[in-house]
């Protein structure tokens, strides 16, 4: 009591100092409870206010403000619809160390409104990378593929088309990058069975039903060639035999070839269509359809 007595001046300023600490508290409190409790109701406008004003509050006065405040406002700008206010915010909160899956999907939402791919890219990079078991992992996944598929980068396409679910492997616009990837390798067998797959989901895709005609003609064009080659320079019974049972696998390519050439042929009437189809018919010694598509070919 005696060093209050002495010191009034001292104490004044302590009881002061207390009121202003107590005071400042509760308007930092009320400030971040009124963004919440707007958020709550489904007044994103006003959370989003609340969040700014809070921030700069704290700015003016020199406080530290935490990275996962800045990723919670910026989530709140996004549905607020402010999204330039959003990528500042959450691109702060991703500077200061933070991240979470929501976050960094919502800049990459953000960074592609924009057309800013290489930002776009490597956030959605990050997420794959941090969070390969999130549920948004499905998206970050088919936009990955897409992205290397425009860039043209068919090994981490390629790598990618493993993760994507069973529906995105039988979408038709998956399947035509995917197809146009496996075609420039040697994998004839992977080829194939992607080729299908997207005559399944598109049956008038072109590319696809040209790529398995060729294919399926040259297969059975190869192998005839080279089987009446060896008949004819080998005349035995055995040889015949040998040749007969591989006419069958023959023919059944050329069918196969003829059902793609003939879909082509309905789509468009070709010179070249008409020219395949006619060849195969002379395979069958059909003579009369034979004729019929060669009066096509000019």
């Amino acid at each position: 009591m005696e060093f209050l007595k002495k010191n009034s001046g001292i104490a004044m300023l302590l009881m002061v100092l207390v009121v202003t600490a107590c005071s400042t508290s509760k308007v930092v409190i009320t400030k971040l409870e009124l963004a919440t409790q707007a958020e709550a109701e489904g007044n994103y406008n006003g959370a989003t206010e609340a969040w700014s004003s809070y921030f700069d509050e704290q700015l003016t006065k020199g406080r530290e403000i935490l990275a996962e405040s800045y990723a919670r406002a910026g989530k709140t700008a996004v549905k607020a619809g402010r999204t330039e206010l959003a990528e500042s915010w959450m691109s702060k909160a991703r500077r200061d160390g933070y991240s979470d899956p929501e976050m960094e999907l919502e800049l990459a939402r953000i960074y592609r409104s924009r057309n800013e791919l290489p930002k776009e890219l490597s956030t959605l990079e990050i997420f794959k990378s941090k969070y390969p078991e999130n549920q948004g992992v499905e998206e970050v996944n088919g936009r990955l593929f897409k992205i290397y598929s425009m860039l043209k980068d068919d090994q981490k396409a390629k790598v990618i088309w493993i993760y994507l679910t069973d529906k995105q492997r039988q979408d038709k616009e998956f399947l035509e990058d995917y197809f146009k990837i496996v075609a420039k390798r040697n994998d004839m067998v992977e080829t194939i069975s992607v080729a299908k797959e997207l005559v399944k989901a598109d049956s008038n895709n072109v590319a696809a039903l040209e790529w398995l005609a060729q294919t399926y003609y040259n297969r059975a064009e190869n192998s005839y060639q080279a089987e009446m080659a060896a008949y004819k320079q080998t005349h035995t019974h055995l040889q015949y035999l040998h040749l007969t049972q591989e006419l069958k696998v023959i023919n059944a390519n050329f069918q196969e070839s003829l059902e793609y050439f003939t879909k082509l042929w309905e789509i468009e009437q070709k010179a070249a269509y008409a020219a395949y189809i006619s060849n195969i018919y002379t395979r069958f010694d059909n003579k009369q359809k034979a004729d019929y598509f060669r009066k096509f070919v000019q």
